[in-house]
């Protein structure tokens, strides 16, 4: 399967080589961008718990640069598609998740809506990529209290 190759290489250490076993698929047609889309939501959500009261998902992006949560509206727009498709696709809200990538994808005939459109995916295909290594990592083993 190419997604899955593609998150091997890149949890592995080569995104680029990764995101580029998804170019064909963002290009072929907006259906398959779509699957993709939420191939890589269901990989960025993998193992998580609902949380809050609501039990809801809700992912959480930081700041690379503080380290800090970001705030919505300092998001650059690539990055709040990819949390708000990956949150609505993990709440089981397909229309959400169908409404967001319309409106992502609204002009990807054009030169300008396929680069919003690969954007938004390589952000998205990023969110999996830190799930995947976050899954990868070996956990630390817990201490016994003398």
């Amino acid at each position: 399967m190419i997604v899955e190759e593609a998150l091997r290489r890149a949890v592995a250490g080569d995104p680029l080589g990764g995101g580029q076993l998804l170019i064909p698929l963002i290009e072929d047609s907006r259906r398959e961008c779509f699957a993709l889309c939420v191939m890589l939501a269901t990989a960025a959500t993998y193992g998580m718990r609902p949380q809050g009261s609501d039990q809801l998902y809700a992912l959480q992006v930081e700041d690379t640069r503080t380290g800090r949560p970001a705030a919505l509206e300092e998001m650059p727009p690539e990055v709040l598609f990819a949390a708000r498709f990956a949150a609505a696709w993990a709440n089981r809200d397909g229309d959400g998740a169908q409404a967001l990538f319309d409106a992502l994808s609204d002009d990807m005939q054009t030169d300008a809506g396929q680069c919003r459109v690969i954007d938004g995916v390589i952000a998205l295909f990023g969110l999996a990529i830190a799930r995947g290594r976050e899954l990868a990592a070996p956990q630390a083993p817990l201490q016994e209290e003398n």
